[in-house]
């Protein structure tokens, strides 16, 4: 049976000049960094959800340039089931939450990234986002 998704979010990404970086995010408690994410509301679609989560925790506003790979985890007795996208920056608005926002490079933003899922959705969304950019 295919597990039901619970959440989506983010890799998102902004260009300047030759370098790409990434979105990472301050968790709610203030204690990880992490890729905007959050539940999906009733009636919502996963790429719905994932562009409001963007919007209420980091100010970013993206379209979505690809589907990534679906993250699974447990938190205390909860299964998580993430929908990842790979999300363009394309300009900014007020955020809702209080968030402390990083744009990184790949490496670095690897680096603080403090959940594996997190850090293989990035993976994952960089290594599209290079595939992309050999084709523009």
């Amino acid at each position: 049976m295919a597990k039901t998704l619970t959440h989506a979010g983010g890799v998102v990404f902004r260009k300047s000049d030759s370098q790409v970086f990434y979105l990472v995010v301050s968790s709610s408690d203030g204690a990880n960094w992490v890729l905007p994410k959050g539940h999906i509301e009733p009636g919502e679609s996963p790429e719905e959800a994932a562009l409001r989560e963007l919007k209420e925790e980091a100010g970013v506003v993206g379209e979505i340039v690809e589907r990534l790979s679906e993250q699974h985890f447990k938190k205390g007795d909860k299964e998580v089931d993430i929908q990842y996208f790979l999300i363009r920056e394309l300009g900014s608005t007020e955020a809702v939450e209080n968030r402390t926002v990083r744009w990184e490079e790949e490496l670095a933003a690897l680096q603080l990234l403090t959940f594996d899922e997190a850090r293989a959705a990035l993976l994952e969304g960089a290594a599209i986002g290079r595939r992309l950019d050999t084709r523009q």
